[in-house]
Parts: C-alpha cells; sequence; structure tokens
C-alpha cells in the first residue's frame, strides 16, 4: 500500500504540472499512534489531505472507468518540514511521512464536510476530479488494492506545539485522532 498525493488546494485546477507525492507504505502511520516530530527539521506543517482507497488492482485507468477503482473516503495528515526540499525525496519516507485515518463509505450524495483543528470545510466538488487523478497516476504506477489517492491538501496546521492533540473527521464522523510527541 502506498500514498500517492496530490499537493494542490481545493480551488486549484488538476493538471500534468500538479506537484504529486509518493509516500511508501513504511512511512504510513495509523490514527491512534502518535506522530513523534522528527529531529531533522526544526519546524513543521501539517497538511491536510482528502484521501480515497484503491479497491482493485489497475494500471492506465481511464477516466470514465476510474470511479470503479475507489470505494472508501478519509482524511490523512501529511506532515512537511518548513522550508520544505522539495527536491529531497527522502521527506516522503521518513517514519510518520502520511497518517491516515479510518475508512468510511463514499457518500451517497457527494456532500464531504470535512472538520480539522484549523478549520472546517465543505470539500464535495473534490470527488469529482478523482477520476482525472486516477488516471494521471495510473500512467506511472500500477495502482493496487488498499493504496491511498490524495486528491487535495488543505487546513494546514504550523508549528504544531508538543502534546497537541491533532482529530478530525468528514460529515461529523471522527476519522483520524492522534497526539504529536
Amino acid at each position: 500500500m502506498k500514498a500517492v498525493v496530490s499537493m494542490r488546494r481545493p480551488d486549484a485546477h488538476f493538471d500534468s504540472a500538479t506537484s504529486v507525492t509518493v509516500v511508501p507504505d513504511s512511512a504510513i502511520l495509523r490514527t491512534g499512534r502518535p506522530w513523534f516530530i522528527p529531529p531533522f527539521a526544526p519546524e513543521w506543517r501539517l497538511e491536510t489531505v482528502l484521501a480515497l482507497r484503491i479497491s482493485r488492482l489497475g494500471h492506465c485507468i481511464g477516466a470514465k472507468f476510474a470511479d470503479r477503482y475507489f470505494d472508501a473516503i478519509t482524511i490523512g495528515v501529511m506532515p512537511r518540514p518548513v522550508p520544505h526540499d522539495t527536491a529531497n525525496g527522502l521527506l516522503d519516507a521518513f517514519d510518520g511521512a502520511f497518517i491516515t485515518g479510518d475508512w468510511m463509505p463514499l457518500p451517497a450524495d457527494r456532500n464531504i464536510e470535512v472538520s480539522t483543528p484549523t478549520t472546517n470545510v465543505s470539500l464535495g466538488p473534490q470527488l469529482d476530479l478523482a477520476p482525472a487523478i486516477i488516471e494521471r497516476f495510473s500512467e506511472f504506477a500500477t495502482m493496487k488494492m488498499g493504496d491511498i489517492i490524495g486528491l487535495c491538501t488543505f487546513a494546514p496546521m504550523d508549528n504544531p506545539p508538543l502534546d497537541t492533540h491533532w482529530e478530525g473527521g468528514i460529515n461529523g464522523t471522527t476519522l483520524l485522532s492522534f497526539n504529536i510527541k
């Protein structure tokens, strides 16, 4: 299971120039476990990610078929060092580089209200971009069951202090909860 995340804001268009991050499965932290601030950067920014779970194997998935390839939604968090050196791929592979929440079925009405410690935001239109994002990602890598597709990043939290409790959810359901150590 890998996480492939589009590092764009919800109001930005997705295209081939959009920055993408790939996080290996060994760097993914599950909800409920503490995130330990790594010592190699003095400051950190926690980016919230709206994420989908891939439910079947596929490569070069066409946009018109992409809806068949995901079955659940969650939010995640990507801790990023400040300043972030985008040329250093190791910054996407450290332990806890992506923190994932519990999964929930896709809302039938595609209405997505996300709550985080820094904001409450409606992200329903982001699901409409999922087919294009999955199509683009699957051109380069095979999508496997359990892979995570990050649709967008939002609601950054700068320099969270030690012993902060981070909690967020979708449509009133808490999906992600962890402590910062």
